[in-house]
Formats: structure tokens, sequence, C-alpha cells
């Protein structure tokens, strides 16, 4: 009995950590994932599984930048060893996908959001007219 149960302390031990880090250039910039806020740079945002993930980072007076993630599974997360890593060995294994943004400087006088959107829906009301 006392063996079982050390056996099934090891196997609810281990497990996959996955982690994207994100630092910017400069710091201090707001981290969206898939459109979720999840932190400021630098900052470590966990997930649950491997695919492609939207990143959009965005801080006053810098232009927004957006990346299209693709995370993939490291061999060991691939069926069926997978199994192994996530519930066999009774150890912690963190895989972590480091990203850097360079955040350039908005030209003075760029566009304010809200202008462009008025301009839009104006240049699109003259379009209709004719």
């Amino acid at each position: 009995m006392r063996w079982a149960a050390v056996v099934l302390a090891l196997a609810l031990a281990g497990c996959v950590e996955r982690i994207i880090t994100v630092r910017s250039q400069p710091a201090g910039a707001t981290v969206y994932v898939d459109g979720d806020k999840a932190g400021e740079t630098p900052c470590d945002v966990k997930y649950a599984w491997y695919g492609t993930r939207k990143v959009t980072i965005e801080k006053a007076g810098y232009a927004s930048v957006s990346r299209d993630v693709e995370l993939r599974a490291p061999w060991y997360q691939i069926f069926p060893l997978d199994f192994i890593t996530d519930v066999l060995i009774p150890i912690t294994i963190t895989d972590r996908t480091e990203l850097h943004f360079l955040l350039q400087e908005e030209k003075e006088g760029a566009a304010d959001p809200e202008d462009v959107k008025k301009r839009a829906a104006e240049l699109r009301e003259k379009a209709r007219e004719k």
C-alpha cells in the first residue's frame, strides 16, 4: 500500500510548463496575446496548447507591433512521448519561447486613430453617393 502512494505521488508530480517570455525595447509596453491583455514587458505568459498565437505590443508614443508566433511542440511533447513527460517523470519541464520586440517611435504628427476612423467614414459616404 505504501508503494502505491509513492507511485501515485510521483505520477502526479510530472508536468510541462509552457511559457512565452516577451521583452521589448523600450520596456513597459502592454502585451496582448490573441487579443487578451497579458501584462507589460518584460513578462511571462503561460499557455496550455501549441499552435499559432497573435502577439501585439503597444506603448504610447510608439508604433504598435503585431506578430503571428507559431509555437511548435518539442519532441518530448509529441504523442506518445508526451504521456511520459506530462505524467510519469516527477519533475517540471519548462518549454520557454522568448520574443523580443524593438518598438519604433511614432513620427511626429502621426494620425490619431479616431481621426482616421472619422475620415474613413466620410470617404465611404462620398463613395456611396457616386
